[in-house]
Protein backbone atom coordinates (compact mmCIF):
# COMPACT_ATOMS: atom_id res chain seq x y z
CA UNK A 1 0.00 0.00 0.00
CA UNK A 2 1.52 3.27 -1.14
CA UNK A 3 -1.38 5.47 -0.10
CA UNK A 4 -0.79 9.09 0.72
CA UNK A 5 -2.10 11.27 3.48
CA UNK A 6 -2.05 14.63 1.75
CA UNK A 7 -2.87 16.50 4.95
CA UNK A 8 0.56 15.69 6.36
CA UNK A 9 2.62 15.67 3.12
CA UNK A 10 3.76 12.14 3.95
CA UNK A 11 3.37 9.07 1.74
CA UNK A 12 3.83 5.66 3.25
CA UNK A 13 6.36 4.84 0.55
CA UNK A 14 8.44 7.89 1.59
CA UNK A 15 8.62 6.87 5.24
CA UNK A 16 11.06 4.10 4.36
CA UNK A 17 13.63 6.79 3.59
CA UNK A 18 13.72 8.04 7.18
CA UNK A 19 16.80 6.87 9.07
CA UNK A 20 15.00 5.10 11.90
CA UNK A 21 11.67 4.79 13.63
CA UNK A 22 12.56 7.06 16.52
CA UNK A 23 13.16 9.82 13.98
CA UNK A 24 9.40 10.33 13.78
CA UNK A 25 9.27 11.20 17.46
CA UNK A 26 12.05 13.77 17.42
CA UNK A 27 11.04 17.39 17.64
CA UNK A 28 11.86 18.76 14.19
CA UNK A 29 12.49 22.45 13.61
CA UNK A 30 12.33 24.21 10.24
CA UNK A 31 15.67 25.94 9.75
CA UNK A 32 15.18 27.12 6.17
CA UNK A 33 12.67 27.24 3.34
CA UNK A 34 13.26 27.17 -0.38
CA UNK A 35 11.35 26.81 -3.62
CA UNK A 36 14.52 25.82 -5.49
CA UNK A 37 14.55 22.06 -6.10
CA UNK A 38 18.14 22.23 -7.35
CA UNK A 39 19.48 23.28 -3.94
CA UNK A 40 17.99 20.31 -2.07
CA UNK A 41 20.68 17.76 -3.07
CA UNK A 42 23.33 20.25 -1.91
CA UNK A 43 21.56 20.73 1.43
CA UNK A 44 21.29 16.95 1.87
CA UNK A 45 24.97 16.45 1.08
CA UNK A 46 26.05 19.13 3.58
CA UNK A 47 23.82 17.80 6.35
CA UNK A 48 24.92 14.22 5.63
CA UNK A 49 28.57 15.25 5.92
CA UNK A 50 27.77 16.89 9.25
CA UNK A 51 25.98 13.72 10.37
CA UNK A 52 22.77 15.67 10.96
CA UNK A 53 19.47 13.92 10.41
CA UNK A 54 16.97 15.93 8.40
CA UNK A 55 13.58 15.87 6.74
CA UNK A 56 12.64 17.92 3.68
CA UNK A 57 8.96 18.70 4.13
CA UNK A 58 7.21 19.19 0.80
CA UNK A 59 9.96 17.57 -1.27
CA UNK A 60 7.65 14.85 -2.56
CA UNK A 61 5.16 17.32 -4.03
CA UNK A 62 6.38 17.90 -7.55
CA UNK A 63 3.13 18.15 -9.45
CA UNK A 64 2.50 20.89 -11.98
CA UNK A 65 -0.43 22.03 -9.85
CA UNK A 66 1.97 23.10 -7.09
CA UNK A 67 4.17 25.67 -8.80
CA UNK A 68 4.97 27.63 -5.68
CA UNK A 69 5.83 24.64 -3.53
CA UNK A 70 7.88 25.73 -0.55
CA UNK A 71 10.10 23.01 0.87
CA UNK A 72 11.02 23.21 4.52
CA UNK A 73 14.38 21.90 5.67
CA UNK A 74 13.81 20.39 9.11
CA UNK A 75 16.33 19.07 11.64
CA UNK A 76 16.07 17.81 15.22
CA UNK A 77 15.92 20.70 17.69
CA UNK A 78 19.30 19.82 19.23
CA UNK A 79 21.01 20.14 15.82
CA UNK A 80 19.54 23.52 14.81
CA UNK A 81 22.63 25.66 15.47
CA UNK A 82 25.03 23.17 13.90
CA UNK A 83 22.84 22.76 10.81
CA UNK A 84 22.40 26.52 10.38
CA UNK A 85 26.15 26.92 10.64
CA UNK A 86 26.77 24.29 7.96
CA UNK A 87 24.20 25.83 5.61
CA UNK A 88 25.08 29.49 6.20
CA UNK A 89 26.97 29.80 2.92
CA UNK A 90 23.91 28.77 0.91
CA UNK A 91 21.58 31.67 0.30
CA UNK A 92 18.52 30.13 1.94
CA UNK A 93 16.62 31.36 4.96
Amino acid sequence: DHGCDWSSDVCSSDLEELPSEEFEYLELVTIAETMDFSIIPIVKSILDSGEIRYFIKGEMIRSIAVLNNIMEIQVPIEDVQKAKGLLKDLNIK
